[in-house]
């Protein structure tokens, strides 16, 4: 049917259909999706998927299902999270037209966004999921502003400590996935992020006029505009890759503290915009580094899904070098004596990818007492060594 209304507006340029459509779904008493569940989860793969085909149709209509936030039916809320994930993602790429319709759609788009922090608190632990799953899918394709980031950083950290297993799995899963597609570059040490902050807020200070310094570029707030926010997040996304074996060791040019001479950025303005981006940067590298002991905790956790996911976040920070994730590392092999961790031979590769320890306490570390995981762990140590 997604498929038939979808067709529809772009075949004939008629959207009536899927407008209706929607209108009557909003009209519906949120007390029927809780009768008729089955009916509830087919309308809300209905909505995903005309969100997915014809999103600037169903942003225009978006205000008519909102309502249905307040609902008590998790599989609606679930849905309407989903379908604000896609419009965010599609139907505002190419924003163009006259300053007050483009305004409007920035707004737009600001008040989804509001909606999707907002739910991260639903009552319901299968709606917060979903959202944190949705975050992730807009930090991997880039929707995410910088003046975003460390709000969605701050809200998955938090979800850390929820009391329902599968909401810190997606918390972990969103962490790791704002890690891997960060603006800020690959290396995210806080040390180095203040001493670049520290040169260019002094070139900042040159730059700037002695008196009176026009605040055109700045919003009531004197925070940067988020456009200049985008420029420089699409120029550095480029700079982050996906590699879990080896780490460079050049930081990229904002990041090198070590060097006296700070490289011009260009007028006040893009200064600005570029200490804007080393504070938010700061934020985020802060921001994981405080999530270390929560980690911990988690790595003692009964469920598998909680230990594997930390182990994966873990290995992430340790690529991008947040300070606090390689002494979190070392806690980790105690775990092979509990006889419920399902695999303790992942722990020794983890520590073998992107653990640097001495040989002697590889092998003092070792605390197996069942000898069929002693002599696979044996093996492997010995297979470490000889490659050494």
């Amino acid at each position: 049917m997604a498929d038939a209304v979808a067709g529809a507006e772009k075949k004939y340029s008629d959207g009536s259909l899927a407008t209706s459509i929607v209108r009557e779904i909003g009209r519906t008493n949120p007390k029927d999706y809780v009768k008729d569940t089955i009916g509830a989860e087919n309308v809300g793969r209905f909505l995903v998927e005309l969100a997915d085909r014809i999103p600037k149709l169903i942003s225009t209509n978006i205000g008519i299902l909102v309502p249905h936030f307040g609902g008590e039916s998790y599989k609606i809320r679930n849905a309407l999270v989903a379908v604000l994930g896609k419009l965010v993602s599609k139907a505002f790429k190419d924003i163009d037209g006259e300053a007050s319709t483009k305004n409007i759609r920035l707004r737009t788009k600001q008040a989804m966004l509001e909606i999707l922090l907002e739910r991260c608190r639903d009552v319901s632990a299968y709606t917060r999921s979903r959202v944190l799953q949705v975050w992730g899918e807009l930090c991997e394709e880039h929707s995410v502003s910088i003046g975003l980031w460390n709000e969605v950083a701050e809200v998955a950290a938090g979800r850390l400590e929820d009391k329902s297993a599968i909401v810190r799995k997606s918390a972990l899963n969103l962490l790791i996935m704002m890690l891997q597609h960060n603006p800020f570059g690959p290396q995210l040490r806080v040390a180095s992020f203040e001493a670049t902050l520290d040169q260019y807020r002094k070139k900042l200070k040159e730059l700037e006029p002695s008196e009176g310094s026009d605040n055109e570029n700045s919003n009531v707030d004197g925070e940067v505009d988020d456009l200049n926010f985008e420029a420089v997040e699409k120029e550095r996304q480029e700079s982050v890759t996906d590699t879990f074996m080896s780490q460079e060791e050049d930081a990229i040019p904002m990041q090198n503290g070590s060097d006296s001479s700070v490289p011009d950025v260009g007028n006040l303005e893009q200064t600005r915009a570029l200490v804007a981006s080393l504070e938010a940067g700061l934020r985020f590298s802060k921001c994981i580094e405080a999530t270390m002991p929560t980690l911990v905790q988690l790595m003692a956790s009964s469920s598998a899904s909680d230990v594997e996911n930390t182990i994966l976040l873990l290995m992430r920070c340790k690529q991008f070098q947040i300070d606090g994730s390689e002494e979190c590392l070392r806690k980790m092999l105690p775990l092979v004596s509990r006889s419920s961790f399902y695999c303790p031979t992942r722990i020794f590769k983890v520590y073998v990818v992107v653990a640097s320890m001495d040989k002697l306490e590889w092998f003092c570390m070792i605390h197996v007492t069942d000898p069929v995981w002693l002599s696979r762990w044996m093996l492997l140590f010995l297979k470490y060594v000889m490659r050494i």
